[in-house]
């Protein structure tokens, strides 16, 4: 069977998991569907491609699945919508830290500029969803003040941070030796945190369900321009199926 059948095969094994959410009580066997299509995904990766160190791999797979357990079995349910936006952000942090990598080794074949330009969107999306999760995450938690905050002249803030990265994206994309590259990126992913936080800081508690939907949405878009960067059809297909998944519901 080729590799682009079984791609296929395991879309579509996620797919069903996901319209499964769309009723109560099938809801827990589509989250098992989808659980187990992730598991497939996984394991066609390391089987495709080389791994130097497949014990580390099975290691920290352990460890993040036992810290994921001991921690959903401490959370009740009025705390799951703070956990599921605290899971968003988790997934921004891995969006960009693989597009961090990418850019930055120097290892193999250079990426192409379609790969560099969807690196440098994981990156900033990844960033961005990283610190608007949190701000959703502790507001549901009540550890931060549900209510809007609304910053001196926030719009302005706002834009002026969009130009701003847009600027640093353009440099980091330009330079032309390891430091510079490493100067913009790191000044691209503090511009992306601030974004979200500024987006974030200014929902209030009742349209935090609007919030975590469109959080999820950017997470599997940051997924998926992590696909482009990587060359993984997997990561793309599914990380465009979650990023397209609130707006079917």
């Amino acid at each position: 069977m080729s590799a682009l059948w079984i791609d296929l095969g395991i879309i579509v094994i996620l797919i069903a998991g996901i319209a499964q959410f769309r009723v109560l009580r099938a809801a827990p066997a589509g989250n098992l569907t989808a659980a187990v299509a992730l598991l497939c995904a996984l394991v066609a990766v390391l089987y495709r491609h080389g791994v130097l160190d497949l014990a580390l791999v099975v290691v920290v797979a352990l460890l993040g699945a036992l810290i994921g357990g001991w921690v959903a079995a401490r959370v009740n349910m009025i705390q799951i919508p703070a956990m599921v936006a605290f899971q968003h952000g988790a997934g921004g942090v891995a969006a960009f830290l693989v597009s961090f990598v990418e850019l930055t080794r120097d290892a193999g074949t250079p990426l192409t500029r379609v790969a560099e330009v969807a690196a440098l969107l994981g990156l900033v999306v990844g960033a961005a969803t990283f610190s608007g999760s949190m701000i959703a995450s502790g507001k549901l938690a009540n550890r931060l003040r549900q209510t809007p905050t609304i910053l001196p002249r926030h719009n302005w803030l706002l834009w002026a941070n969009v130009v701003m990265i847009a600027s640093l994206g353009i440099w980091a994309g330009a330079a032309d030796n390891a430091g510079a590259v490493l100067a913009a990126l790191l000044a691209l992913l503090a511009g992306a945190i601030a974004l979200g936080i500024i987006f974030a800081v200014r929902i209030g508690g009742a349209d935090m369900p609007v919030l975590i939907s469109f959080l999820n949405a950017t997470a599997g878009l940051a997924a998926a321009f992590c696909g482009i960067a990587i060359g993984n059809r997997l990561l793309i297909a599914c990380g465009a199926t979650v990023a397209a998944s609130p707006q079917a519901m």
